[in-house]
């Protein structure tokens, strides 16, 4: 996978698997754990200077979960940097649950290799309905690099992850 590529991917898995809560939240315990998968489609565009790689990417892909994080639509974007083979995000996910309720998360992966899976953590950072005032965060592992892009300008995205949150 080309580095911009991996850059992309990883940012838009992040920023997936920290938004969401299942459609039975109200149902849900005010704190625990959680985990899930997170799939999407992006697009991506990237600008290289010498070996220096830039990319802005923005993804949209659905979110499964065992309890809080479940049957989110997430909307993520951020940016992406491969220098020297490796590569790092961040960037911002919306996740919208079946009722509407929203919850916003950032995210930031670690510095890893293009080629190989990205970890990385998000947070909670605003969520409306019954995530307003959530906190908590998840751990993700980006799989992206692990699939062929369907197109020039294009990646998709696989992530799993485990996280904890809390409600008022």
């Amino acid at each position: 996978m080309k580095p911009y590529k991996r850059a992309i991917a990883t940012s838009a898995f992040v920023i997936s698997l920290t938004l969401g809560t299942a459609s039975i939240a109200a149902d849900l315990p005010k704190e625990g754990t959680f985990k899930g998968t997170f799939s999407s489609y992006g697009t991506n565009k990237t600008i290289k200077v010498g070996d220096l790689s830039l990319t802005t990417f923005d993804e949209t892909g659905p979110q499964l979960a065992d309890g809080f994080a479940d049957h989110l639509t997430l909307h993520c974007w951020g940016i992406g940097e491969v220098a020297n083979g490796i590569t790092a995000n961040h960037g911002y996910c919306v996740g919208t649950d079946p009722s509407g309720d929203q919850i916003a998360s950032k995210f930031a992966g670690e510095k890893a290799a293009q080629d190989k899976a990205m970890k990385g953590t998000t947070t909670f950072t605003s969520g409306t309905g019954k995530f307003a005032g959530v906190s908590g965060t998840l751990h993700y592992v980006v799989h992206a690099p692990e699939f062929r892009a369907p197109s020039e300008g294009t990646y998709v995205n696989y992530v799993t992850f485990e996280g904890n949150y809390k409600v008022p």
